[in-house]
């Protein structure tokens, strides 16, 4: 018992340095003035219940980080920059650099949705170090042996696959429930993809509402290749650890977000977790690859 509750202070303590690294590096970046002001009035409406769930998204990268470790095969400087390079690319610059393509929505500049990134890496460089001094097994061998290689045409199919899979469900679920929505119609009125979906705008269809959810689930697909050297030994453990990594941009937004109404963050975060949750189900069966331990 002593020993679990140690292990959640540590956990805590990763938490707590996260949250703390990430708003000092917030307030060093020089968004564009609508970004700021955005910033400052929901700031000003902001209760003790929807700052605490601020907490919750970095509780989830925490712990994400922590499974990873826990069950990983590698450790050392390879599992340091395997894991920070996935976790950054997948739930911050991904999800931004294609956010970024809806900026006229939000009255802002492009480039506010990259500067966001800076800070998630920051906290990353921050926490990722210390997770590890925690709870790396410092008994643990690494596994030697033979693994199934990866096929180019074969990977290529099966990234193919979930890309399709990732871009039908978001399109399904956008005619079927988010368009129904008179708020989330008129946040996104004015881009090609909502005028797609409406029928208005034939070019629309392939680019950007086929074309982005398509490449996220590619591009997701590709970054958490990975995790294969990372975790080893089990199947379940693989794929448990792909859902955490690509669930993490759409548990960001259960936190009040500047950029956001809330009816249309809430539908945003449908979305991305049932596309993302079948992807990491998916690309975490299809991808594995057993090792033969020598």
């Amino acid at each position: 018992m002593k020993s679990i509750a140690i292990k959640f202070l540590k956990f805590m303590l990763c938490v707590v340095l996260y949250g703390i690294v990430y708003m000092l590096a917030m307030g060093f970046i020089p968004f564009s003035q609508a970004f700021t002001e955005i910033s400052r009035q929901i700031s000003e409406t902001q209760t003790i219940a929807s700052t605490l769930t601020m907490l919750l998204p970095i509780i989830w990268n925490c712990f994400t980080a922590y499974f990873i470790i826990r069950h990983a095969s590698i450790g050392g400087k390879k599992l340091f920059i395997r894991l920070l390079c996935m976790m950054f690319f997948v739930v911050y610059f991904v999800p931004q650099a294609l956010g970024a393509e809806s900026a006229d929505a939000h009255g802002m500049p492009w480039y506010d949705f990259m500067l966001i990134t800076i800070p998630g890496l920051v906290s990353l460089l921050a926490t990722i170090p210390l997770m590890l001094r925690f709870f790396q097994d410092k008994n643990m061998v690494e596994a030697v042996g033979e693994r199934e290689k990866l096929k180019f045409k074969d990977t290529a199919i099966k990234i193919g696959l979930g890309g399709l899979m990732v871009a039908g469900v978001y399109i399904l679920f956008l005619l079927a429930v988010q368009r129904r929505f008179e708020e989330y119609r008129m946040f996104y009125a004015d881009t090609a993809w909502m005028q797609a979906a409406h029928g208005d705008n034939t070019a629309g269809i392939f680019y950007p509402l086929f074309s982005i959810p398509f490449f996220r689930g590619v591009i997701n697909g590709l970054l958490i290749l990975p995790l294969l050297t990372i975790i080893t030994k089990s199947k379940f453990v693989f794929t448990t650890a792909v859902c955490l990594v690509v669930l993490a941009p759409a548990f960001a937004f259960i936190a009040p977000n500047p950029l956001f109404p809330d009816t249309v963050r809430l539908l945003l975060m449908a979305s991305m977790t049932i596309t993302m949750l079948l992807l990491g189900i998916f690309t975490g069966n299809v991808m594995w690859r057993k090792i033969k331990v020598e």
